[in-house]
């Protein structure tokens, strides 16, 4: 029987749950991870598991077009995927991104645990859609002028407030 309790987020229920046949060198590894950042196991499989099923499910960042599009070319498999896969930026107070940090950097990122997230104004809405995969677990985001609000909401998961100038 799992026991519920009222989680962190507003609205979240967590319960005890037991899962088999997790591979025991991911668990060590996120053990360690938690151990490093001071969370608890459970908060880094949460974290995880909400970054993949976000990724998955969305239709501008999920990753299985681009393995369907590896698989459908027949070579080059690992080399897409990598590729494909964004890089995550977390756990800061605050950061402004311009165009040019997107564009030098030249892979697609992941925003989560970020306090204030502040886009620049010269970052116009394709270099927005080009590089910013996901926005997920941020108190505040400001976009840049220009870029629509509804591009941006389709890349926040968990923001607590979208701030327009």
């Amino acid at each position: 029987m799992a026991e519920e309790r009222e989680g962190e987020f507003k609205g979240e229920r967590r319960k005890d749950v037991t899962i088999r046949g997790v591979d025991s060198d991911l668990y060590d590894r996120a053990a360690e991870i938690a151990r490093r950042t001071g969370k608890t196991i459970g908060e880094v499989i949460n974290e995880a598991l909400g970054l993949f099923i976000d990724l998955t499910e969305g239709t501008r960042s999920g990753i299985q077009p681009l393995a369907d599009s590896a698989k459908e070319a027949g070579r080059g498999i690992g080399e897409r995927l990598t590729s494909g896969i964004p890089t995550v930026i977390s756990d800061l107070e605050e950061i402004e991104v311009t165009k040019a940090d997107l564009e030098q950097f030249g892979r697609r990122v992941v925003f989560q645990n970020i306090d204030r997230l502040v886009f620049a104004d010269d970052v116009d809405a394709e270099t927005f859609d080009r590089y910013v995969a996901l926005i997920r677990n941020c108190d505040e985001v400001r976009p840049p002028k220009g870029v629509s609000k509804l591009l941006v909401l389709s890349k926040c998961r968990r923001v607590e407030r979208l701030i327009t100038q």
